[in-house]
């Protein structure tokens, strides 16, 4: 069973009964994992400021709390909270135009992430050649998503601890499901999402005479051609082109598998089910806590080799 503690703006506990509702929600799609649970109070609940989630001593969720209501009727009263992980202090801040020739993370950090909290990082603190443009209304998650990008290839990722993670470096854990705790299992293959073939146009003046080709996609016979500019933007290079083509490939075989009780591991990590010699990757975790008790829905796709 999970365990709750909340605090209010003074920084102080705020002791409350197990929740009637609960659901969780961490997703690779979604920045901020997020958290929505009901409790029953007794009188008033002071401005609450932050959540923690707890399986044990291992820490699952921690975020800060976006609303707060009181319904009171007959019955008593019911708070509902709803919270989003700390990514949300990235998004929703705006952060100041400027351009940077030779953008690193240290001096990211020391600029945009350190005023808003956030003191350490996971990767790289080369110095790259090259314009990290910062534009008008680009929120502070925008301009670090734009550097992993650009510069570095890879996805960040912040845990429940504060810490930004660019390493791009591949969760090792994987999340085995005991047979006995499995209530559904779907499989899905979407040919419709391959792409055989990404052709990229790489510097200014040149046509588009990159061709990237995917395996899986030529092996099931599949035709179906992209052409990406990879000058276009400032976040848009050739390695990111060829992420997209790993992408196409990643959503073809996909799985949907519901457990009881609350199944855990990092967005990324491996799931392995049934067959031992076949590892998915988790891109989406649901928990949710109502009158029929506690279950755990995860999203998972085919992991794919990294060459295409």
């Amino acid at each position: 069973m999970l365990s709750y503690q909340i605090r209010d703006v003074e920084g102080k506990s705020v002791v409350l009964r197990h929740p009637l509702k609960v659901s969780l929600s961490f997703s690779e799609d979604a920045p901020a994992d997020q958290l929505r649970a009901m409790f029953v109070v007794e009188g008033s609940v002071p401005a609450l400021s932050s959540v923690e989630v707890r399986q044990g001593d291992e820490r699952v969720f921690y975020g800060l709390i976006d609303s707060q209501w009181e319904d009171t009727d007959q019955d008593g009263i019911l708070l509902t909270i709803t919270a989003r992980s700390l990514e949300s202090v990235l998004l929703d801040n705006e952060a100041m135009p400027q351009t940077y020739c030779t953008p690193s993370m240290p001096v990211l950090m020391k600029r945009h992430f350190q005023p808003l909290g956030f003191s350490a990082f996971r990767g790289s603190s080369q110095a790259f050649s090259g314009e990290l443009v910062v534009s008008k209304g680009m929120s502070e998650w925008t301009v670090l998503k734009n550097f992993c990008r650009q510069f570095l290839g890879t996805v960040t990722f912040i845990d429940s601890d504060g810490v930004i993670d660019i390493s791009g470096e591949p969760k090792q854990d994987v999340l085995r499901i005991d047979p006995d705790r499995l209530l559904s299992f779907r499989r899905i293959r979407k040919n419709q999402n391959l792409v055989s073939e990404v052709i990229a146009r790489t510097y200014s003046g040149g046509g588009y005479e990159m061709p990237l080709r995917s395996k899986k996609a030529i092996g099931l016979g599949i035709k179906r051609r992209r052409y990406v500019d990879a000058i276009g933007s400032s976040s848009r290079t050739v390695l990111s082109v060829k992420e997209q083509l790993r992408q196409y490939n990643r959503g073809y075989e996909q799985i949907i598998v519901e457990c009881g009780g609350f199944c855990f591991c990092e967005i990324g990590s491996g799931l392995a089910l049934r067959d031992p010699e076949t590892v998915y990757h988790i891109r989406e975790i649901d928990y949710t806590l109502d009158v029929r008790g506690e279950r755990t829905k995860i999203y998972a796709e085919v992991r794919e080799n990294e060459n295409i």
